[in-house]
């Protein structure tokens, strides 16, 4: 069963099946970065999932060669994020910056608040914003290769 059937998420693809939420990064050619979508995604599929109740567990896990290489590049450059120009006040810049930052970091928020016990299965490079992001969960696994 699909959360959302007519929802195609990017970064994601989910399944509930016997009571276990299964949320799997399905980038394996660009090593599962974290792209904006990645961001919006994840708490929107963990907090449905949870103010739901349509699980008693969520376990996260990956595909291809690495588990997560983190953050993509594009997420502070690509003319939305916390580099863009908007007033050319480096005061109002720094807020921005600030904001955005918070936003990143309540994005992991989601998985401690569930209230369900997240599980993460890691396999091969877990870099940068993946480390923040399984560190989020409550039970870590590896294999390993794991790094």
């Amino acid at each position: 069963m699909s959360i959302h059937s007519d929802v195609d998420y990017s970064c994601f693809k989910v399944e509930i099946e016997a009571g276990v939420a299964h949320i799997q990064l399905k980038r394996p050619e660009a090593m599962n970065t974290m792209t904006r979508a990645f961001w919006n995604e994840l708490p929107a599929i963990v907090n449905h999932i949870n103010d739901n109740a349509l699980a008693r567990c969520i376990v996260i896990s990956s595909t291809g060669k690495h588990f997560c290489a983190g953050m993509e590049l594009s997420v502070f450059t690509d003319g939305e994020g916390v580099t863009a120009e908007r007033s050319g006040d480096r005061y109002v810049a720094a807020e921005s910056f600030r904001y955005h930052v918070h936003h990143l970091q309540n994005t992991f928020s989601c998985l401690d608040r569930a209230r369900m016990p997240v599980i993460v299965a890691i396999q091969g490079g877990c870099i940068g914003g993946a480390v923040d992001f399984i560190s989020a969960c409550d039970i870590r696994y590896s294999t390993n290769d794991a790094f």
